[in-house]
């Protein structure tokens, strides 16, 4: 796994568990309806921080691919200058006419 996947994964996931403990910490000192929905937000951040967490150690133990998902590799002609190989390529100049192929005769 590469440092800057680590360091990304650690701040956001920290961040995540942030804002998570704050909508818990809010929805325990509201009432109601509010405090219902500040729960449910708060269990929901909780559970992306550890979904993200889940989601990049199993690319990582799956080679990069997630899930079996080749990540980098695109369609034929994607993201490239010019139409892709094989049927697609330009066609061939026409055979020389005669005039063109031989040489002036000398005298």
């Amino acid at each position: 796994m590469h440092m800057h996947m680590v360091v990304g994964l650690v701040l956001h996931t920290t961040l995540l568990a942030i804002v998570g403990y704050a909508l818990l910490w809010s929805a325990a000192k509201a009432e109601g309806l509010v405090a219902l929905i500040g729960r449910l937000l708060g269990l929901w951040v909780f559970l992306l921080a550890i979904l993200s967490v889940a989601a990049v150690v199993a690319m990582h133990l799956s080679g990069g691919k997630l899930f079996g998902m080749d990540m980098h590799d695109h369609g034929p002609g994607m993201h490239r200058w010019g139409p892709p190989p094989g049927d697609m390529a330009p066609p061939p100049p026409p055979p020389p006419t005669p005039a063109q192929a031989a040489p002036p005769a000398k005298p």
